[in-house]
């Protein structure tokens, strides 16, 4: 086949997202960018159908359309959301992490982006626990599924979803890392497989921030006054 006659640079500048697949496969393509990819699978005992497998693994799209998501219940779209927060920090920011890391070149992409990573993890396990944690309750008081609704709600009493979605349309998490991309030199494949990657993360960083914006917080909103409402209206316990 046509592709393990390209080599390693040939087979990245074709598609980035190829490095990914390689490395899943023990391959480190800035190590080898010369050699074919039937050279490279040769040395690793790799069968075709594993290369080829992996590769469309790593091609295809794994997300939902904003349409479907629309139509879907809160819970859904909240186990997408965690879902999404799971594959960032656990297979997209590690290979990017570890990309950067073996770049030979020190530079200031070298040293911000590990705390970058810790930042934005934190961010997500704190959003995980307070705004999921709240919305998932608000769901449960709605299904009356919650012994004493009106305790619950006064222990978030603090919690603003309006100040927080305020907040969240603000952030930009990426935007002194996008200038470090833009500004590189994109000669060097290493480089180059790292700014496509940062770019990508970026689009699916930009993604993520639309369904909660304008998803998940504007339904979360509505579901807090209905169920605010119905709390309002029971009878107030002795």
């Amino acid at each position: 086949m046509r592709v393990f006659d390209l080599t390693i640079r040939s087979l990245v500048d074709e598609n980035y997202i190829y490095a990914r697949a390689l490395s899943y496969l023990g391959i480190d393509f800035y190590r080898h960018p010369d050699r074919t990819l039937r050279e490279v699978c040769s040395q690793m005992g790799l069968q075709k159908g594993q290369v080829l497998k992996a590769f469309y693994l790593f091609d295809r799209s794994h997300r939902f359309s904003f349409q479907e998501l629309g139509k879907y219940p809160l819970e859904i779209v909240i186990e997408y959301l965690k879902y999404a927060h799971h594959l960032f920090i656990k297979e997209k920011l590690p290979y990017i992490a570890n990309l950067v890391h073996q770049y030979e070149t020190l530079n200031d992409l070298k040293l911000i982006f590990p705390e970058f990573v810790e930042e934005f993890i934190n961010h997500i396990y704190e959003e995980e626990d307070t705004l999921f944690s709240y919305i998932n309750l608000l769901l449960k008081i709605q299904k009356g599924e919650v012994s004493n609704p009106q305790m619950a709600l006064w222990r978030h009493r603090k919690l603003s979803l309006k100040q927080i979605h305020t907040d969240h349309c603000e952030e930009d998490e990426l935007a002194g890392i996008r200038n470090l991309v833009e500004e590189a030199d994109m000669s060097d494949l290493h480089w180059r497989v790292i700014a496509q990657e940062i770019k990508a993360f970026d689009r699916e960083m930009w993604y993520h921030a639309e369904i909660e914006n304008k998803i998940l917080f504007p339904r979360a909103v509505a579901l807090e006054a209905v169920v605010r409402e119905k709390v309002n209206n029971l009878t107030p316990l002795n």
